[in-house]
C-alpha cells in the first residue's frame, strides 16, 4: 500500500468519525438540537435578540460592597489557593462586578479561574447569593430576558465549545446541563459571538478547523433548547 493511499484512507476514516460525532451532537441529544444557520440569519437574529437588558455601572458603591461581602462567605478552597498564588490576601482580587439586570433583580459577578471566568449571581435587593456556593461557566456569558444563562469554560484548548446553561430566578440558580461540542470553538473575532435569539434558542458564531485546507472555517449555529 502506497503512502498516499494510506493517507487517503486514514483521512477518510477520520472524516467519517468526526462527521458521526457531529451528527450525534445534532440529532441525539436530550437537551438541545444543534442546527447550522447562515451568517445572514445569525446577523438578522442579533438585531432582534432576546438578551436581558443590563447596566455595567452602579453609582451606589455601598450596594456592591454588600454583594462582595456575601460572595466572600462562599469562597472555596480552590479559590483561596489561587488567590494565594496570585499573592492576594483573599479571593476578592479574583472577583469583579460585571452586570446588573434590573428586570431580573440580579447582579452578575465573575470569579477568575486559571483559564476562564466563573459566574455567580447575587439578588440586587437583598444582597443574598442567588447561586449560593455554586459557580457556573461564565466566559462569553449571556443572560436571556427570562433568566436563562449560557456561559463557556475555556480551559487551555481551542477545539471544544464547552458550555453550560442554567436558570436563575427568585428560587435560586440551577444548572440545567453542561455540554462540550467537540471540533469547534467560539469565534473570538466576532463582536457578539453568543446571544439569545428567542426564549429557547441560542445563536453562536464559531470556527471549525478544516484539516484538509489547514485553516479555520467560520460557521454559525443555533442551539434550540428542550426546556420541558
Amino acid at each position: 500500500m502506497t503512502s498516499s493511499l494510506f493517507q487517503r484512507i486514514a483521512f477518510t476514516a477520520l472524516f467519517v468519525f468526526f462527521t458521526f460525532q457531529f451528527i450525534q451532537a445534532q440529532e441525539n441529544n436530550k437537551w438541545f438540537v444543534l442546527n447550522s444557520i447562515s451568517e445572514t440569519e445569525f446577523r438578522n437574529a442579533l438585531k432582534n435578540n432576546y438578551n436581558a437588558t443590563y447596566v455595567t455601572n452602579i453609582e451606589d458603591s455601598a450596594k456592591l460592597e454588600k454583594a462582595y461581602f456575601s460572595i466572600s462567605k462562599t469562597y472555596n478552597n480552590l479559590e483561596k489557593k489561587l488567590a494565594e498564588e496570585e499573592l492576594c490576601k483573599t479571593p476578592r482580587c479574583l472577583t469583579s462586578f460585571k452586570a446588573y439586570y434590573p428586570t431580573l433583580n440580579l447582579y452578575l459577578f465573575y470569579i477568575l479561574d486559571l483559564h476562564y471566568e466563573k459566574a455567580c449571581f447575587v439578588y440586587a435587593n437583598t444582597n443574598e447569593m442567588a447561586s449560593k456556593k455554586e459557580r457556573f461557566r461564565g466566559s462569553y456569558g449571556i443572560m436571556s430576558k427570562d433568566g436563562y444563562w449560557i456561559g463557556l469554560e475555556r480551559q487551555d484548548c481551542d477545539n471544544s465549545f464547552q458550555f453550560e446553561v442554567c436558570k436563575v430566578s427568585e428560587k435560586g440558580a440551577l444548572s440545567l446541563f453542561k455540554y462540550d461540542l467537540k471540533f469547534m470553538d467560539i469565534n473570538p473575532n466576532e463582536e457578539t459571538p453568543i446571544f439569545w435569539s428567542d426564549k429557547n434558542t441560542i445563536d453562536i458564531a464559531v470556527r471549525e478547523y478544516d484539516r484538509q485546507a489547514d485553516h479555520f472555517k467560520l460557521k454559525y449555529y443555533e442551539i434550540i433548547l428542550h426546556k420541558d
